[in-house]
């Protein structure tokens, strides 16, 4: 059996999107199509809990194994992996809907409503997105490569900001040495050192000519 599977945000109805998957296939190639057809990426950590008449969570289908204190009977009881968990094996009667949480930080998730068979073409390629409507959901709520770029402008304008300020160009330091000026003591330091030694040699000779 095919079944079709009808995507939304839980806090508003401006998208709306449409999945069909074979009922032998898996919830990881389930996972797969949503992130492919939403634009996620695909390697962040995602589950999908069943959801009883309450809207209560009951059985996690998670992206990997999850390791707990938890017993290994307790850990196979409430939770599956998608990998080897077949849809068939949790949509049925007792259990239509499912959440597909894919920010665990935030909590960010998706309902997943069971919406009847799919009666597709027979050359149809399973998972198949059949519609996708509306404003997608984002996967974070920032882009962190637009917020390091905005973070190196900004430093650069205050360096820019500096200049004009002091009537100048700040002095570029290639070292620590350099800022703090051990070089130039170091310059005074063995110019010392050389006139000591040469005054010493000087005063060895002398002492060797008298004897």
């Amino acid at each position: 059996m095919n079944y079709k599977f009808e995507i939304s945000k839980p806090e508003s109805n401006d998208f709306r999107c449409e999945i069909a998957i074979s009922g032998e296939q898996t919830f990881q190639e389930f996972h797969d199509k949503i992130t492919e057809t939403l634009g996620f990426d695909s390697s962040q950590m995602a589950s999908f809990f069943a959801l009883d008449k309450f809207g209560t969570r009951g059985k996690e289908i998670a992206l990997m194994e999850m390791f707990s204190e938890e017993s290994e009977e307790e850990q196979e009881a409430s939770t599956l992996v998608m990998d080897v968990t077949n849809i068939r094996e949790v949509i049925n009667a007792t259990c239509i809907e499912l959440e597909y949480v894919y920010d665990f930080f935030t909590n960010k998730c998706l309902k997943v409503e069971y919406a009847g068979e799919y009666l597709g073409d027979s050359a149809d390629i399973l998972p198949l997105c059949i519609s996708c409507q509306g404003e997608k959901p984002r996967q974070a709520d920032y882009d962190v490569k637009e917020d390091w770029s905005t973070d190196m402008d900004d430093n650069e304008s205050y360096d820019d900001s500096f200049s004009e300020e002091f009537g100048g160009t700040q002095k570029k330091h290639s070292t620590n040495d350099d800022l703090y000026g051990f070089d130039e003591e170091m310059d005074d330091f063995q110019s010392d050192e050389e006139d000591e030694y040469s005054s010493r040699h000087e005063s060895l000779d002398d002492y060797i000519d008298k004897l």
